[in-house]
């Protein structure tokens, strides 16, 4: 199963997503254990949790990235969309008779997504904070975001 440890460096600068970030980690370490378990009534419980927080969270992050101008918020709002459906058919297979290998594969690919949200997906806002000087860069020797120059 996946490895669920926060890390610094995945923070990204803004407290309430680092929160987020952190809250929906220990649901995930819960579904993991259920899982573990075998209490497939609780993973789809946690799941549920989970879809009812990330949709929230993905709400107050999209909402503070178009205060911020954010040139990326339509790419990064598909993403999040695509993060929501990806938990809901975990869930589903939770709620579903199927148990073992097939949770627990699609259980590391959401893990997976949860990590790649903010690995892939919020380190691009996050350096765009960066350069409008909204967050403080962490690692100086990053490359600071560079808006694409429109032809």
């Amino acid at each position: 199963m996946a490895d669920l440890v926060w890390h610094d460096f995945l923070e990204i600068g803004v407290e309430f997503i680092d929160q987020d970030h952190k809250h929906m980690l220990a649901i995930m370490q819960g579904v993991q254990g259920a899982i573990i378990r075998k209490d497939y009534a609780e993973c789809a419980k946690l799941l549920a949790k989970l879809l009812v927080e990330a949709s929230e969270h993905f709400q107050r992050e999209e909402a503070y990235l178009d205060e911020a101008k954010y040139p990326g918020l339509a790419e990064h709002q598909k993403y999040h969309a695509e993060l929501l459906v990806q938990a809901d058919n975990v869930k589903k297979i939770c709620e579903s008779t199927e148990a073992g290998h097939d949770i627990q594969a699609c259980f590391n690919g959401m893990s997976r997504f949860l990590i790649d949200d903010i690995l892939k997906g919020d380190v691009h806002f996050k350096s765009y904070l960066e350069h409008e000087g909204l967050i403080k860069n962490a690692d100086p020797s990053l490359r600071p975001f560079k808006p694409i120059a429109k032809a």
